[in-house]
């Protein structure tokens, strides 16, 4: 690890420092009170907030089991698991602020591989704008301009070595671009594309970075899958990414809830119907890993699979993987035969589709809930009248208020809580 220079360490810091709320929020949905921010720590299981960020003094503790504390750069290195080094360099990169020499090589090669897929995603997209193999019919059969340009969508060639031959005459390192997924080593040992004949989808990150491809076939026989992904790299597993997370981030905060979908056209669809909060899997199953990375910002997802069989069996694994997390889903039924895709091309609301709780959903469709299910299960029920009651009943948005956020009491030690709301005014047990 190279020496940061003491000045630039001290502005790192000060950036940090100022803008700890932000920074903390990234990973850990905050909520403002009088002096300070509050939210359930992420270092242990608890159920009522004890983790406090506060933006005077520039830090944040724990006043719970774990007791930890410090400023932003020891949050990021325990949430993270990184070296003091490692989470200066990424509160370099989120102020704008250069490190001499380059910082660790670990950066050194990040900044590589990042840089040779922005290369490869401008390449990509040129080639469409180019109609290389046709490729405009299709994406205009599918997409808008403005999803075009929002997304950065692409083609990759048919030829087995434009991309190649691309990085090759712009002499961009072939061995970076082959760790980043982008080309492979041939037969005879020279290079050869990974992706060919295929509508390219950049894959980013949470800051924006384009850290994979995901190629969609235009030809109805010369592919074997419909759609192939980058392989796993230093930057990229597909089983703890979100397609599009990068820009639902801040909806998702604002509206305290998530849509998930299953595929990259699905979530440009609902972009285009102006519903932000969406975020897609990246050709594989929702995962106890994407829900933990959903968590860190809201606690309510909506699930938007198919209409179909497959999308039923997706809703069932992800309520149970969401439960898991003691987080809410509801899922969000389609006509049979449609997904998100064509459900919105077509001009359809949201507010027209069928939705189930969670529970109510797992009940419907055969499954054996466990006891913490069914508990989990009465209190939902029972949040929902409360919330009806509260509408209408001044007394009980009063009573509900002093104990703090509807979407906090989502468990069961706060059922005692709950039920004396309903019984004081006469509302029957669930």
């Amino acid at each position: 690890m190279k020496m940061i220079p003491d000045h630039i360490k001290r502005e790192i810091l000060s950036y940090g420092a100022d803008n700890i709320v932000s920074i903390v929020g990234e990973y850990v949905p905050l909520k403002k009170t009088a002096r300070a921010y509050v939210a359930c720590c992420p270092f242990h299981e608890e159920k009522t907030p004890s983790f406090t960020v506060d933006p005077g003094r520039k830090t944040w503790r724990c006043f719970g089991a774990c007791s930890e504390g410090g400023d932003v750069a020891k949050f990021l290195m325990k949430i993270d698991g990184i070296t003091f080094p490692a989470s200066l360099e990424v509160l370099a990169r989120k102020g704008g602020i250069t490190i001499p020499n380059g910082g660790s090589k670990e950066e050194s090669e990040r900044r590589n591989l990042l840089n040779v897929l922005r290369r490869a995603q401008q390449f990509y997209h040129n080639s469409l704008l180019q109609n290389q193999n046709g490729a405009k019919a299709y994406v205009g059969s599918r997409m808008t301009d403005a999803m075009v340009g929002q997304f950065g969508i692409g083609f990759a060639p048919v030829g087995g070595k434009t991309l190649v031959e691309y990085l090759d005459k712009e002499r961009l390192p072939l061995d970076v671009a082959e760790k980043a997924g982008l080309i492979r080593k041939d037969a005879a040992g020279g290079y050869r594309d990974t992706f060919r004949g295929r509508v390219m989808f950049p894959i980013r990150d949470k800051a924006g970075y384009i850290i994979a491809f995901a190629g969609r076939t235009i030809s109805a026989t010369a592919a074997r899958y419909k759609y192939m992904n980058s392989p796993e790299t230093p930057l990229f597993r597909k089983s703890a990414t979100l397609f599009g997370l990068d820009g639902a981030i801040e909806a998702m905060k604002l509206q305290g809830e998530v849509n998930v979908v299953e595929g990259y056209i699905d979530l440009m669809q609902m972009w285009s119907a102006g519903i932000n909060n969406v975020v897609a899997t990246c050709g594989t199953a929702f995962t106890r890993e994407h829900a933990a990375i959903l968590k860190r910002y809201v606690r309510r997802l909506n699930l938007m699979f198919d209409g179909d069989d497959a999308g039923r069996k997706a809703h069932q694994k992800a309520i149970i993987l969401a439960v898991k997390e003691e987080m809410k889903a509801t899922a969000f039924i389609f006509p049979e035969g449609q997904d998100p895709d064509s459900f919105y091309r077509n001009g359809g609301k949201t507010e027209n589709l069928v939705t189930m709780s969670g529970f109510d959903f797992l009940k419907q469709s055969g499954v054996e809930m466990n006891a913490t299910m069914q508990n989990l299960h009465r209190l939902e029920r029972l949040e929902n009248g409360v919330a009806y009651m509260a509408r209408s009943i001044p007394d009980v948005a009063r009573l509900l208020a002093r104990r703090g956020n509807l979407g906090e009491l989502f468990s069961p030690e706060f059922l005692p809580d709950i039920e004396e709301i309903i019984t004081h005014h006469g509302g029957a047990r669930t």
